[in-house]
């Protein structure tokens, strides 16, 4: 790629604002190259071509990480783990933005999120006619329905760490799923409720950000372990502390993901409610 031979790792490392414009970049030719090559199913194919535009620059990432866990293991741990984060975090929020500029002002909305409607739909995550009904509000979360959230959630933690782990940078295809489908969530409320998306942007994001933030953490826990596999001998020290690391940021991640279904749950859910209302 060429914008990989502009930009070095130190460069986006330490400027991560990068990762938002690699994200954003990334979406908008995933979408045009879709639409070139496979028409109809320009949803799908746009979600595995911004992925393999995107996984060269964060494995450079992912890499320069289990160096420094293999010599530091949990030492510096908050330090150490914070630009990795930062730059994981400002790709999915240009992967985002990405995905909602082209649902909104430059594709169609059909082309661009089909495959994500569709899983909407199927999960039963909401639907036009409940939203035009007003039967929308059945849709709120309740204390009762913590349980199965967070089990969801948890269960997609779970998945990102093990993609991670036998891919490499396997998480970051579902990193790009999901920032399609939550864009494809706000962009389909829109379409039939009448709200500013900055109204409903901000409930979403409530609980979006630390849940995403538990996905992104088991994400590099899982890349990192599957460095050390190919680059440490199995029980060094260089191995034992890349693990211990991983088994850090994935304890920390199932802990922002309980978070975030609290936040779901008694919060963001009841202010989207109240939005639509």
């Amino acid at each position: 790629m060429v914008l990989e031979r502009i930009i070095n790792v130190d460069l986006i490392e330490h400027r991560p604002y990068i990762a938002f414009i690699l994200g954003l970049v990334y979406t908008v030719i995933g979408y045009f190259t879709a639409t070139i090559f496979f028409g109809k199913h320009t949803s799908i194919a746009m979600l595995f071509l911004t992925t393999l535009l995107l996984v060269p620059s964060l494995a450079a990432i992912i890499s320069v990480e289990e160096k420094k866990e293999s010599k530091e293991g949990i030492k510096h741990f908050f330090h150490n783990h914070k630009e990795v984060f930062e730059v994981f975090l400002f790709a999915f929020i240009g992967i985002f933005v990405g995905y909602l500029l082209m649902g909104c002002y430059f594709g169609s909305f059909d082309t661009v999120f089909n495959y994500q409607v569709t899983y909407l739909e199927d999960q039963g995550s909401i639907t036009g006619d409940l939203i035009e009904t007003g039967t929308y509000t059945q849709l709120i979360p309740q204390g009762q329905q913590f349980g199965g959230i967070l089990t969801a959630n948890l269960m997609t933690t779970i998945i990102f760490f093990i993609l991670s782990l036998f891919y490499g940078v396997g998480g970051i295809f579902l990193i790009i799923l999901n920032a399609s489908i939550f864009a494809g969530f706000i962009i389909y409320v829109m379409r039939f409720a009448k709200t500013h998306i900055g109204s409903l942007l901000g409930a979403f994001s409530i609980h979006m950000i630390p849940e995403v933030s538990g996905f992104l953490l088991a994400a590099i826990a899982g890349g990192v372990v599957s460095k050390a596999v190919m680059t440490e001998k199995f029980g060094s020290k260089g191995f034992r502390n890349v693990m211990q690391d991983a088994v850090a940021l994935l304890g920390i991640a199932f802990v922002i993901i309980i978070f975030a279904a609290l936040l779901e749950v008694y919060v963001s859910g009841p202010m989207f409610i109240g939005i639509l209302s």
